[in-house]
């Protein structure tokens, strides 16, 4: 599902008459604020829905299948979403 089906359905969910472009705004706001309470905190939990949370993955070092020259991957951050065992029994009925 892209942001703009997101948008839709977030429109039809709403108790007020709001377009597509206002639906995308307050979605836009949600992520960036979800985004900033991440760089802050590094980890966001709702209750019986999920946590969001920083993950940092480690350097490493790889080997390029063709050439065989040893590399090194950075390290890097992501986030990762688990969802509530309430949430994925209701996904499981």
């Amino acid at each position: 599902m892209n942001k703009r089906r997101f948008a839709k359905v977030y429109r039809d969910l709403s108790n007020e008459k709001i377009d597509i472009n206002q639906a995308l705004k307050e979605i836009e706001n949600f992520l960036k604020t979800i985004e900033e309470a991440l760089i802050a905190n590094g980890k966001i939990k709702f209750i019986e829905k999920g946590t969001f949370e920083i993950l940092e993955r480690k350097p490493r070092i790889i080997s390029n299948p063709l050439t065989r020259e040893l590399m090194t991957i950075y390290p890097k951050k992501s986030v990762k979403f688990t969802s509530s065992k309430k949430l994925n029994k209701k996904e499981a009925d």
